[in-house]
């Protein structure tokens, strides 16, 4: 018997609106939800792509149906809606949001308690839809004297924003800073905290557009050139968001794309100086750049699988372990603040180590190893993706057979080699899509390593 795939990827659930993301699909995992938590009140609330305002809508009416107390956001960025659900009066949350994919798709993110939902939360939702559609049953409708009024939450912003200006105090110095917010809902934000600040605030790409017209949503080096030509010929920082404000890419003052664990490093570093040596949690695709980097002031990484990172810290915390940053690339995670992933907050933590020790971005990556990277992925037909992988697995295998590495296989195929060049191959869990992440400390290696991924490629664009 063929395993029914999983709802739920590495991020929520994503897929193209209409087919997998339905308006069925909504109403079944928000009633899942309202099942899972009916005593607690449960926010609703969206990005900017054209499809989430309906889907926001199917999730209110599956919540109040079922007997849910909905608390309607409206359009917000995910970190707004994930610091609501620290309050005790609605700590879960339903977000409507494809993030950084193309435009056509949509997803959903479920949080609780300010954190993304675990694996078995999400595996709880999948065996609820699933028991339901073998029963044939239909959506839930409580008795009529059990449906509640849907409440209004008009001041999510305000709230975000007064808590972040209580929790950090930056004296800006009115240096430049250009923002590109991705055409979603950080356009409303992060202008507004910058100034706060004390900062010159330039936006790209901040009119709210779910037709993502100024650029995909995806911070890619290949969708910022307008922000790095920008970057460059000012001689100013830059920083990029995605379609709904968790992932974050930092462009120096000489309009280079800082490579994206040496910016999660970097934050792992301040949280470290803030908070003392603890644990820090990375997942699978994530450099050794940030090993280097923590290992020397006493941390502890823990490497976990691609959108794991909620699972694994909640389990570290129930064992009484200290976790002191968590990230995946593009995605910082600061449990002092929070444990969702925040490209604002963290934009703005860096914002503050470079005015208080009055250096520029360049000037505070110095001390961190500079590795060259690249991230590929591969659009592949959905039904022979696993075929692919496997083939492309065992090609690896081959391929460096002579080396010494470590292997690494809790998601997709990674080998570690003694001078840290590394490879990872997997296959995405938000899209029909075969990855290759690898890295070197040098460019004989990394043409070396690149080599070995050209004959990789060479194989799935031959499927």
């Amino acid at each position: 018997m063929t395993k029914k795939p999983k709802l739920f990827g590495t991020a929520g659930i994503r897929g193209p609106f209409g087919s997998k993301i339905t308006a069925e699909l909504v109403f079944q995992v928000s009633q899942a939800v309202s099942k899972m938590y009916p005593s607690e009140g449960i926010l609703v609330g969206h990005d900017a792509r054209t499809s989430s305002e309906a889907l926001v809508q199917c999730a209110s009416a599956a919540l109040s149906l079922a007997g849910g107390k909905v608390f309607k956001v409206g359009l917000c960025t995910f970190p707004v809606i994930a610091n609501l659900t620290l309050n005790p009066k609605h700590s879960v949350a339903i977000y409507i949001t494809a993030s950084h994919n193309p435009p056509p798709d949509n997803g959903i993110k479920v949080l609780r308690k300010g954190r993304e939902f675990v694996m078995s939360e999400q595996d709880e939702i999948e065996a609820f839809i699933d028991q339901r559609q073998v029963e044939k049953l239909g959506f839930i409708h409580d008795n009529w004297d059990t449906i509640q009024p849907q409440l209004e939450l008009t001041d999510a912003n305000e709230q975000y924003f007064k808590r972040i200006t209580d929790e950090l105090d930056i004296q800006g110095d009115g240096r430049k800073v250009i923002l590109d917010c991705a055409n979603g809902p950080m356009s409303e934000l992060a202008p507004l905290l910058l100034s706060h600040y004390g900062f010159q605030t330039t936006t790209i790409n901040s009119h709210i557009d779910g037709f993502f017209p100024g650029r995909l949503a995806e911070p890619s080096p290949e969708n910022l050139e307008t922000l790095i030509g920008l970057c460059k010929k000012e001689k100013i920082l830059g920083a990029a968001f995605d379609g709904d404000g968790d992932r974050l890419a930092i462009i120096n003052e000489e309009g280079e794309f800082v490579e994206l664990s040496r910016v999660n490093s970097l934050l792992a570093l301040l949280a470290i100086e803030e908070a003392g040596s603890g644990k820090v949690i990375i997942s699978i695709d994530s450099s050794t750049t940030i090993d280097r980097t923590v290992e020397k002031e006493g941390a502890v990484i823990v490497r976990t699988k691609l959108g794991e990172l909620h699972t694994e810290g909640s389990k570290l915390i129930e064992k009484g372990e200290k976790i002191v940053f968590a990230s995946e690339p593009w995605k910082p995670i600061f449990p002092k603040w929070g444990f969702w992933i925040d490209g604002l907050y963290g934009l703005l933590k860096i914002l503050k180590v470079i005015t208080s020790r009055k250096i520029t971005v360049s000037e505070a990556m110095k001390d961190i190893p500079l590795h060259i990277a690249k991230r590929k992925a591969y659009y592949v037909n959905i039904d022979k993706a696993e075929e692919i992988f496997e083939k492309c697995k065992l090609r690896l295998k081959e391929s460096l057979e002579e080396e010494t590495k470590k292997e690494l296989t809790i998601d997709g195929l990674r080998y570690d080699l003694e001078d840290s060049t590394w490879v990872l191959i997997r296959k995405s869990g938000t899209e029909p899509k075969i990855r290759i992440y690898y890295e070197a400390p040098n460019q004989p290696r990394f043409d070396w390593i690149e080599n070995i991924v050209k004959g990789l490629e060479k194989m799935i664009n031959e499927e």
